[in-house]
């Protein structure tokens, strides 16, 4: 009875390893992408930060960045309100003598939108996103500081008396 357990619980460990890594798998964001076609000459940079769809991508060689971000979903913005303003940094790293330095940055608020230059991307490159979301003034943010106000004085007048 034992060696039949024993050998049941032998055959259902592989199974139950393999749950989990799927389960891993579907938490994991990252992601492959490939968007060449046979015979294409490709490269492959990685799209980081507040993007849609970020990973590693192979693209044919002389995709320009306006296609590269695209192809990613473009940044991930969330619900925007009408009062509230988002900033997005764009950057594009690339290795150069061994560093890896900023060659092409775009600063873009509340839009989407490559202007000026359209550099074509090359291997290795990373692409990074940065959103940030400044939120606008409303009446209902001055309530806890007049709160505050008047408990302070409240307290300041019963410690006279």
């Amino acid at each position: 009875k034992i060696l039949f357990v024993g050998l049941l619980w032998l055959s259902v460990l592989p199974v139950m390893s393999q749950v989990v890594d799927l389960d891993r798998s579907r938490l994991s964001t990252a992601a492959y992408y490939n968007y060449s076609e046979q015979g294409d000459v490709t490269i492959k940079l990685h799209v980081w930060g507040a993007v849609r769809f970020p990973g590693l991508y192979e693209v044919p060689r002389g995709t320009r960045l306006s296609e590269l971000i695209s192809l990613t979903g473009g940044p991930q913005l969330g619900v925007r309100s009408k009062r509230s303003k988002t900033e997005i940094s764009l950057k594009l790293h690339r290795n150069m003598d061994g560093q890896r330095t900023v060659v092409h940055q775009v600063q873009m608020e509340n839009e989407i939108v490559v202007q000026g230059e359209d550099p074509e991307v090359q291997g290795e490159d990373v692409l990074s996103f940065e959103a940030v979301t400044q939120q606008g003034f409303k009446w209902r943010d001055i309530f806890p500081v007049v709160s505050m106000i008047g408990t302070s004085i409240l307290i300041a007048e019963r410690v006279k008396t």
